[in-house]
């Protein structure tokens, strides 16, 4: 600008031009883009700015994002990197493969640093994490860890994981599922496989261990093969052993010669699993080794190595005599003998001294590494327990009667877990009794499900023949033929079931018309449901109701039960197993006839949200153990166990590390009856455990109630099928369900506020 263009008057001129003042606010406005981008907001006070729609954000990004770069961390020549805690510091000469490093959990990292010292010292421990915090990943990164850090010693390790046979298929999954393939050529994974007829002998047997002991690696087998192949006086089913003997004087007597074959094979047994035998042993599902004097207890006592893990979320079941033998067999005479155990804390635990029980779990400190519920609820969504008393229909209620008036009027000695199998059946559905009396099975012919059998594996009693040269390959349940003597154990029900009885009538039990009801709510939830039953017969009527729901089978043709003639047995009642061909069905059956791989697949159809199947019926000794149910969140416990773990290890199945729903549980318990007796005594053997295990302030464990007490008679269910206003549960399901059926229903709590107020011994 020239002076003759100046206008202002001032020297030097203060005038400026149009060009000037555009330059001006151009400046202006890239000053407050740059005070906006580098400095702290006034309301969410981050650099940059959280606030939605409050940040002026240039047309071009001043500075382009580069993706994340991961941080570079040292491997060994096997891949692994240094274990960190915690608190985030590494633990030194502790690795752990580098894809587990990437999932490993705080709490996780702190039980493989656990599990790896003890083995590092030549020592055994106790994992007892509560269920679902994800044990088989701890100890699959301390064995993996273990073998290579054998290989670079120059040695071919081997580990021993000994599990209950339904859990193999899983162990051998659960190591290909966290360990990439790079990783297990350091850590190859057997079986013993027991599903192959050329590998069911044990000359077979032998080479496959001897093949794991040469490579080194994992074997994952199940405790009755242990069991078997270190007692062969005990073995069964082997066709390769042709014994030729015959019965002379009440004995036995086998030809020298296959004698020699006998001793030899177990020779090599007991040098490959015992003596000197792995280099690792663990113990899956480890409250199994309860009883000092078992076949199974003595098996492992000559086991050499004291490198041993035992694995458990439930180490007190019963009695602390069970958490003597796990601590016993992983850390031999640390708590003495059980002689002076039970002198010095049994005996004044159960009396109540709470100071014994607090030196207890100091002692074993060291030993067991124990995290509870809380630290599950802090990773998980949230899980509600509810304890849901049923009413007995009218005709249960006789039966029930009838059942107690039989041995009353006969003067028989009460037998507490026989009596409870027949109750069970009686408050559960009176279908049960009925199938059972048309087809003369005794009360344990199917309902006691040991879970196993269905892998060539059997179960062998101390009281069978020493040898066995039969072919079969798995054990075989009993022929069901016409038995004058079941039949005439059964007369207590004839008045109830054989004059006009109509089966297939949910209404007949008041738990099996809250069941569906609960299912059906469920369903309209998009929820998916198991139910457990420790009654296999149990889960057949379930599972005929539920067909009955779907239409893929005609109610029953006659609605009167027509006793059978003498000397005739009567077909078979609709079963769950016969309606598996049924096409449409929803619901899929676990129980001890199936083998592993079979479970596997149920379970892997269950989990398939496409597969259209939202109900698992399962039995609670077949499927409670070493199983994943993510798929569900509602589970039902139809009955109520003797053993608390068992009930508890059921409820765990879908609480777990990996589920991303709110778990509900649902308990039922027949009202007024042993069912319930049994209920409260399961949680005086909770509470045990809490003082021992969970070092938790809780009521010590009353005197166990006497007998008598358990056959007391339930009160007269009322007539009134009004359903009766409950208050809101805050559980949308349970709720809609007590809404149609609530007069089913005298009353229900959350387990939780009644561990608080002590409901149970109040009401």
């Amino acid at each position: 600008m020239t002076d003759d263009d100046c206008c202002c008057g001032v020297i030097p001129c203060l005038c400026v031009t149009e060009a000037q003042v555009q330059q001006a606010k151009k400046l202006d406005d890239l000053r407050m883009m740059l005070r906006t981008t580098t400095a702290a907001c006034d309301f969410c006070l981050m650099l940059p700015c959280l606030c939605e729609g409050d940040t002026l954000e240039a047309e071009e990004p001043l500075v382009v994002p580069s993706k994340p770069v991961k941080k570079v961390v040292p491997t060994d020549a096997y891949g692994r990197v240094e274990l960190t805690g915690s608190d985030g510091d590494t633990v030194k000469d502790l690795w752990v493969a580098s894809e587990l490093d990437d999932v490993l959990k705080p709490h996780q990292r702190d039980g493989v640093k656990f599990l790896l010292q003890h083995v590092s010292m030549d020592q055994g421990c106790i994992l007892a994490d509560y269920m679902g915090l994800g044990k088989t990943i701890q100890l699959i990164s301390s064995i993996h860890s273990f073998l290579i850090d054998g290989l670079s010693r120059g040695s071919r390790s081997t580990a021993l994981v000994l599990c209950p046979t339904v859990c193999i298929l899983n162990w051998v999954q659960e190591f290909q599922k966290w360990l990439e393939p790079s990783s297990l050529q350091w850590c190859p994974i057997y079986q013993m496989d027991t599903t192959n007829s050329y590998k069911s002998n044990t000359s077979s047997r032998i080479e496959a261990l001897e093949e794991w002991k040469s490579k080194g690696g994992v074997m994952i087998m199940g405790y009755e093969m242990f069991r078997l192949l270190l007692n062969p006086s005990r073995v069964v089913n082997e066709p390769v052993i042709d014994v030729v003997s015959h019965v002379s004087m009440g004995v036995l007597e086998v030809t020298e010669k296959k004698q020699r074959v006998i001793d030899r094979q177990l020779r090599q047994l007991s040098s490959l699993l015992c003596s000197p035998g792995p280099d690792l042993v663990a113990l899956d599902e480890g409250h199994r080794i309860k009883d000092p004097s078992s076949i199974l207890c003595a098996t492992l006592e000559k086991v050499t190595t004291h490198k041993r893990i035992v694995l458990t979320g439930y180490p007190l079941q019963n009695s602390l005599a069970e958490y003597w033998c796990m601590v016993n067999f992983c850390r031999p005479d640390f708590l003495g003998s059980y002689d002076e155990f039970r002198q010095t804390y049994e005996r004044p635990i159960v009396e109540g001294n709470v100071e014994k029980s607090s030196q207890l779990t100091t002692l074993l400190a060291p030993v067991v590494l124990r995290r509870g519920r809380d630290l599950l609820n802090a990773h998980l969504p949230t899980k509600k327990e509810w304890i849901v008393h049923c009413q007995l229909s009218p005709l249960q209620h006789t039966m029930y009667l009838d059942f107690l008036d039989r041995d009353r009027l006969e003067k028989k000695q009460w037998d507490l877990f026989t009596t409870y199998a027949t109750l069970l059946q009686i408050v559960n559905h009176p279908d049960v009794v009925h199938r059972r009396m048309m087809l003369c099975e005794g009360p344990d012919d199917q309902d006691n499900d040991d879970g196993g059998g269905a892998d060539g594996v059997p179960v062998v009693d101390d009281w069978q023949p020493v040898l066995s040269t039969t072919k079969q390959t798995r054990p075989k349940k009993r022929k069901r033929t016409a038995d004058p003597d079941a039949r005439a154990a059964m007369a207590w029900a004839e008045p109830s079931l054989l004059t006009d009885y109509v089966t297939g009538e949910a209404g007949h039990s008041g738990k099996m018309v809250v069941l569906l009801q609960l299912i059906r709510e469920s369903q309209t939830a998009g929820d998916k449901v198991v139910v457990f039953s420790q009654s296999v017969s149990t889960l057949e009527c379930v599972g005929m109701f539920l067909d009955l729901e779907e239409g893929t089978t005609s109610p029953p043709a006659s609605t009167k039960s027509a006793k059978p003639q003498r000397g005739q047995t009567a077909k078979k009642v609709s079963s769950a197993k016969n309606h598996a061909a049924k096409k449409s069905r929803k619901y899929l059956v676990i129980d001890g006839s199936l083998s592993s791989s079979k479970r596997m697949e149920h379970i892997n159809t269950f989990s398939d949200h496409k597969s259209g199947v939202d109900v698992l019926l399962v039995s609670t000794r077949a499927g409670a153990e070493g199983i994943n149910l993510h798929a569900a969140n509602r589970l039902v416990l139809f009955d109520v166990s003797w053993n608390p773990s068992h009930d508890h290890q059921s409820m765990c199945r879908s609480h777990r590390i990996g589920q991303v729903k709110d778990v509900h549980v649902y308990r039922f318990v027949s009202h007024d009856t042993m069912e319930e007796k049994i209920y409260r005594q399961q949680v005086k053997k909770v509470g045990l455990s809490a003082n021992v295990v969970d070092a938790t302030a809780m009521n010590m464990v009353d005197p166990m109630m006497a007998a008598t007490s358990f056959f007391a008679p339930p009160v007269r269910p009322t007539a009134d099928r009004v359903a009766r206003p409950h208050e809101p549960s805050g559980d949308v399901v349970l709720d809609r369900c007590l809404e149609q059926v609530g007069h089913w229903v005298p009353k229900y709590f959350e387990a939780a506020a009644a561990a608080t107020t002590s409901a149970e011994d109040n009401e």
